[in-house]
């Protein structure tokens, strides 16, 4: 029998980063482990990102600037591609793929959530609601399953879609940074690694922090990336008398430098999906502190060892947390056992639970596998990277 034929399809985007990377991660492992899946994704954007053209699963780059002009590209994408299953990550995009696909055979059509819809939902513009309600009405008979990127996301998923539709955690895969655990450098430093943004709570972070460095006046704290928050958190902390210990690193592709050495590794975010970067500072065996908030870190922080959990949007309460942290030993086999923890989410170690998903959701579907396309066809996309 011909191997099952997938299409992940990435929605127009600035940057190979969150989505795009976990994207990429779950479709090179899928290829590289399994020779009964024939794996192929769809960009809408182009990136300059070498690991996309060293990818097992085949490439296609279908130069779309925009969400709504998704439908006529996928269209033909997946008309000519003959594929089982369809896999979309977030609620727009895959309104979007439904549209495009009418009167064409799609497959079975999933919907991969990586974020937090109830946000999205919530504090989108008026084509993101109605995207949600289009989404609802598709969830009765048009989509075959949900997948999630985190158990706590997936429970609530299940509480507001119809019962007959099927929900599967899948866990992200996070990306070997070759971390090796090491003690903490002096002076003792915290490091955040994520968008200058108010989803992921630097104003936060940075009033706890003034809050701790009356009990830890030579501790650093480490922000890397940027956003649209980047000026406001720069005025921040300048008004709360932080330039000499806070430092704004910028964008970096790989983290490992600014993990390497750190002491901790704190999330203050007002909600995730996930939290890649949580798993990523794990591989060097850091201790996390992050925000109890819907979805993600409780998830992966499951103990005192792997690190703290504290309330969204408490700064009192966080401060306390980053005094504990730099307060407590270093332990080597602690810091073994939370890059062990890291090692749970590695690609390898998730693929099985991603191909058992696509194959039980086509066998759901009731349909029956496309025919593989000629040769023509499938020339006429490979390599298009």
């Amino acid at each position: 029998m011909n191997a099952l034929r997938v299409l992940y399809l990435v929605s127009p985007s600035a940057s190979f980063a969150g989505i795009e990377r976990v994207v990429h991660e779950v479709a090179d492992a899928l290829a590289k482990n399994f020779d009964d899946l024939d794996v192929h994704v769809g960009y809408c954007s182009s990136y300059d990102e070498p690991a996309i053209d060293a990818a097992a699963y085949t490439a296609h780059i279908l130069n779309v600037p925009r969400l709504l002009q998704m439908p006529v590209p996928v269209r033909r994408l997946i008309k000519s591609g003959r594929y089982d299953v369809v896999v979309v990550p977030q609620v727009e995009a895959t309104v979007m793929t439904w549209l495009g696909t009418r009167g064409v055979s799609v497959g079975a059509l999933v919907c991969h959530l990586h974020g937090n819809p109830l946000v999205e939902e919530r504090d989108g513009t008026v084509r993101t609601r109605l995207a949600f309600v289009a989404w609802r009405r598709l969830l009765r008979s048009q989509i075959s399953a949900v997948y999630t990127v985190s158990e706590s996301l997936a429970r609530k998923v299940r509480t507001v879609i119809p019962d007959q539709v099927t929900v599967t955690n899948l866990p992200n895969p996070v990306r070997d940074l070759h971390g090796e655990p090491r003690p903490p450098e002096d002076p003792f430093r915290f490091v955040c690694v994520a968008r200058l943004s108010y989803q992921k709570g630097q104003d936060v972070l940075l009033r706890a922090f003034a809050m701790a460095r009356t009990r830890l006046p030579n501790a650093r704290l480490d922000l890397v990336g940027t956003g649209p928050q980047e000026q406001e958190l720069r005025d921040l902390a300048n008004d709360l008398d932080l330039n000499d210990s806070v430092e704004f690193s910028g964008f970096v592709k790989n983290p490992t430098e600014k993990l390497s050495g750190a002491g901790c590794f704190v999330l203050a975010s007002r909600w995730e999906g996930f939290g890649v970067a949580l798993v990523e500072a794990l591989q060097f065996g850091l201790p996390l502190v992050a925000t109890d908030c819907d979805f993600g870190p409780s998830d992966i922080i499951t103990d005192g060892v792997v690190g703290d959990l504290v309330p969204p949007e408490d700064p009192v309460a966080l401060a306390e947390a980053l005094v504990a942290a730099a307060n407590r030993d270093w332990v080597p086999e602690d810091a073994v056992r939370r890059a062990a923890r890291a090692r749970e989410y590695s690609p390898a170690a998730v693929a099985g639970h991603h191909r058992e998903a696509l194959f039980s959701t086509f066998e759901r579907s009731g349909l029956r596998r496309a025919p593989a396309p000629s040769a023509a066809v499938v020339g006429a996309h490979e390599g298009s990277t």
